[in-house]
């Protein structure tokens, strides 16, 4: 229950709403919130106690006195009658509970950082002090302030992140950071943002980005699947044939050469192409070596440095197989619990260089119904012989035929 008037504090709790206080200003001054956004918390000692800023006033304005104390559940323990705590304070507990080395919590809201929660992709670590520091950032799916699913979203990310992360990205809602003090946390939510203005600040150079294109010519005599059709131009208009213009007829399957595939290709009332949202297939992506092996099994995932959000983009013998005159039958392909295993690291999107992620002669498909009923999409038909392992953004594109089970792709990888 709050306490009437002012509560008598010792000096350790009186030096830490001072720097609570301080940093609110700080983090004003650095332009990390604006209005009456951003709460920050720090733990009171070593009990499961907490001060955290009251809702509705800003960083700006927030005086050592305003500040509300908490227990881990949430409820307010202590502080000013006419003050309620955050009502992001679901959050900053969480972190409590997940890592309970931490002192302190920043709920910020930097502009650049918040561009990469919007386009659900972690920040890229540009720099050697960001790779030392922030180590990744994952994405919170987007969730309503101060809702039960935001913290239980939070909750998630935290037990799937590495045990060094210390920022988390929330989809449109800013960021989340702590560390061992309220200016540790701070620097790291400062460091974000700063490192995603590098990022962006790069991508704006001009010439900085090669174009590979990963994808497989629409040619005559191409590898087909067999039983699929077979691709045909034909010719409906020629100039050399006096007509003002050349104009062609395409015939071929929805899943010819490089395509992706919407659930509804394997799952009866799976989502279509339209109902896919195009960013599941556009954004970070991690080319693994995987070349030398027979299968993509869980062991062979084991080692590769999958952050939640990525498209795992695998390269193996498949790629030279593009080379044969006809279709190859003894593809390397994905097991089912390597399919498990991709869905519980958080990945987005699976692409496969050749033209089925399931093993040849398959009657049940698993490893697509696991993926795709879990809302991991599939990319399937790539030539990947140019693009050496690590990160990239890839493009891909699908045709737009909305009421398709998959549709021809255009991808390319930018580095």
């Amino acid at each position: 229950m709050a306490t009437a008037g002012a509560p008598m504090i010792d000096a350790a709790e009186a030096r830490l709403r001072e720097e609570i206080a301080r940093f609110c200003r700080v983090t004003w001054d650095r332009g990390l919130v604006s209005a009456a956004g951003g709460n920050l918390s720090a733990r009171l000692g070593a009990a499961d106690l907490f001060l955290i800023t009251p809702s509705g006033v800003a960083l700006r304005d927030t005086e050592p006195s305003d500040l509300v104390t908490i227990d881990l559940a949430g409820r307010k323990v202590a502080g000013p009658d006419r003050y309620v705590p955050s009502k992001e304070m679901l959050m900053h507990t969480a972190v409590y509970a997940a890592r309970p080395a931490t002192r302190a919590v920043a709920h910020l809201h930097p502009p650049h950082a918040i561009a990469f929660g919007i386009r659900g992709e972690p920040i890229p670590l540009m720099t050697v002090t960001s790779e030392e520091r922030l180590h990744l950032t994952p994405v919170v799916p987007p969730a309503t302030s101060g809702s039960r699913a935001l913290s239980d979203g939070v909750v998630t990310a935290l037990e799937t992140a590495p045990a060094d992360t210390q920022v988390l990205l929330l989809a449109r809602h800013g960021i989340l950071a702590w560390g061992g003090s309220v200016q540790q946390a701070c620097d790291i939510a400062d460091l974000a943002e700063y490192t995603a203005k590098i990022a962006i600040a790069h991508a704006a150079l001009p010439g900085r980005r090669r174009v590979l294109d990963i994808s497989v010519p629409n040619v005559a005599g191409m590898h087909v699947y067999p039983g699929d059709p077979v691709p045909r131009v034909d010719a409906v208009r020629r100039i050399q044939a006096g007509d003002v213009c050349n104009l062609s007829l395409l015939t071929m399957g929805s899943h010819t050469g490089t395509h992706v595939d919407a659930p509804y290709h394997f799952l009866a009332d799976g989502p279509r192409l339209g109902d896919v949202p195009l960013d599941r297939m556009v954004g970070e992506a991690l080319v693994a070596d995987l070349r030398g092996r027979p299968t993509i099994d869980a062991a062979a995932l084991a080692d590769v440095d999958l952050r939640p959000g990525d498209i795992l983009l695998c390269r193996t013998d498949n790629s030279q197989r593009w080379e044969a005159a006809e279709f190859q039958r003894d593809f390397v392909y994905l097991t089912e619990d390597a399919a498990r295993l991709l869905v519980a690291r958080g990945v987005r999107a699976v692409g496969m260089d050749y033209l089925s992620i399931e093993r040849f002669g398959s009657a049940d498909f698993p490893v697509h119904r696991t993926l795709l009923g879990a809302g991991v999409f599939v990319i399937e038909g790539l030539d990947l012989r140019q693009a050496s392992p690590g990160r990239y953004t890839l493009v891909c594109l699908p045709l737009s035929f909305p009421d398709l089970d998959g549709a021809p792709a255009r991808a390319i990888l930018l580095s």
